[in-house]
């Protein structure tokens, strides 16, 4: 996982200094791109270090913080909710006196997960072999889908569901009330994005991009031109791309494919499949139920984003502002990511340390 997850910051450092060096063209002429490539390393490499401490770290001391994580991230949603700022009509920034900012709403797909996992695990009650969720726990589900919503964060409200629901299953054995509960978010989901204005325009725009080319459709009909014409060699490193904008952000694994090809498309697939398949033999290996559960979380909501970004490329997808992990230009999402595969790296290495059930349960005994 950790080899992967260095491929994906390698072609994500790669493609940040094709931007840069197309930007200083005379005919691109762009500030902002020529940086991003020096600015992308000024993010990583605090996420590194940041991934070596959480890996060092024994993960089961999170579980006693589960509480106060979940209270700090709720709040910070609410506080979010009520700042006046706002990006394409979702409030997600918390600026800090320092002068960064946090994105809150992405933070929360992978601090949401962990706390209320800890706060499920922290009695294990076992009913037949199945941990046992009492009705109070599940509003620790309502209250976040209530958040996004009011923030207009429909991405994150439907991976933050399928996550937190797929764990629930794995947990309880129970499928009745995942079920509604998913369907209630994707009604919920699909009625705020009718009220949005620019998330109801992308939907359409994403069925008919020619009726709206001027507008919502442009980025969907320029993304579809430049993979159309990328070939499997691409145009090569550098090249101009000036159609198609947020080249360093959401646009970027379509310029890496401009750039180098489809082939570059193969190996994206091909590393985001490793990923995947490390992550199921890590958690098979892993026998505490709390770091079991906690690898998978974070493991699945990774794998849930970097789905969606590879998924982008049949063009045919509608078109949301969803890094794609590890390799997205930013340094907020860059620092959650990377804390996260700390997380993981630190349960997997401890798996040999630490007994299952049964072990915790003859120990009482």
């Amino acid at each position: 996982m950790l080899i992967t997850t260095l491929l994906f910051s390698g072609i994500g450092i790669i493609g940040m200094f094709s931007v840069s060096r197309a930007a200083i063209r005379p005919e691109f002429n762009s500030p902002l791109h020529a940086m991003v490539g020096s600015a992308h390393i000024h993010f990583i490499i605090p996420g590194l270090l940041i991934m070596l401490i959480m890996m060092l770290l024994d993960y089961r001391k999170l579980r006693s913080l589960s509480w106060p994580f979940y209270i700090c991230t709720i709040a910070g949603m609410i506080l979010v909710n009520l700042c006046p700022r706002s990006v394409n009509g979702s409030h997600r920034w918390l600026t800090l006196p320092i002068g960064s900012a946090i994105d809150v709403v992405g933070w929360s797909l992978y601090l949401l997960p962990a706390s209320i996992l800890g706060i499920w695990l922290s009695n294990l009650s076992l009913y037949r072999g199945r941990i046992i969720v009492r009705w109070r726990d599940l509003l620790l589900i309502g209250i976040p889908m209530f958040l996004y919503v009011r923030s207009y964060a429909i991405p994150e409200l439907l991976i933050f569901l399928a996550v937190i629901l797929i764990l629930y299953i794995w947990l309880t054995g129970k499928w009745g009330l995942p079920i509604a509960l998913g369907l209630v978010g994707v009604v919920i989901g699909g009625a705020a994005i009718w009220r949005s204005e620019y998330l109801s325009m992308r939907v359409i725009s994403t069925l008919n991009p020619e009726r709206f080319a001027d507008g919502a459709g442009y980025m969907m009909i320029q993304m579809r031109e430049a993979l159309a014409t990328a070939g499997w060699r691409g145009h090569g490193f550098g090249v101009l791309l000036p159609d198609l904008p947020l080249l360093y952000s959401d646009m970027l694994l379509p310029y890496l494919i401009y750039c180098f090809g489809w082939s570059v498309g193969l190996l994206l697939a091909a590393v985001m499949l490793g990923f995947l398949l490390q992550a199921i033999k890590a958690w098979k290996s892993v026998r505490d139920p709390y770091g079991r559960a906690l690898l998978a979380g974070l493991s699945l909501t990774i794998i849930l984003q970097l789905l969606y970004g590879l998924a982008k490329l049949s063009g045919y997808l509608i078109l949301v502002n969803l890094p794609v992990p590890f390799i997205s230009y930013g340094g907020s999402h860059l620092l959650i990511e990377y804390a996260a595969l700390g997380i993981i790296l630190s349960v997997f290495r401890r798996k040999d340390m630490i007994p299952g059930l049964n072990g915790h349960r003859e120990a009482e005994m």
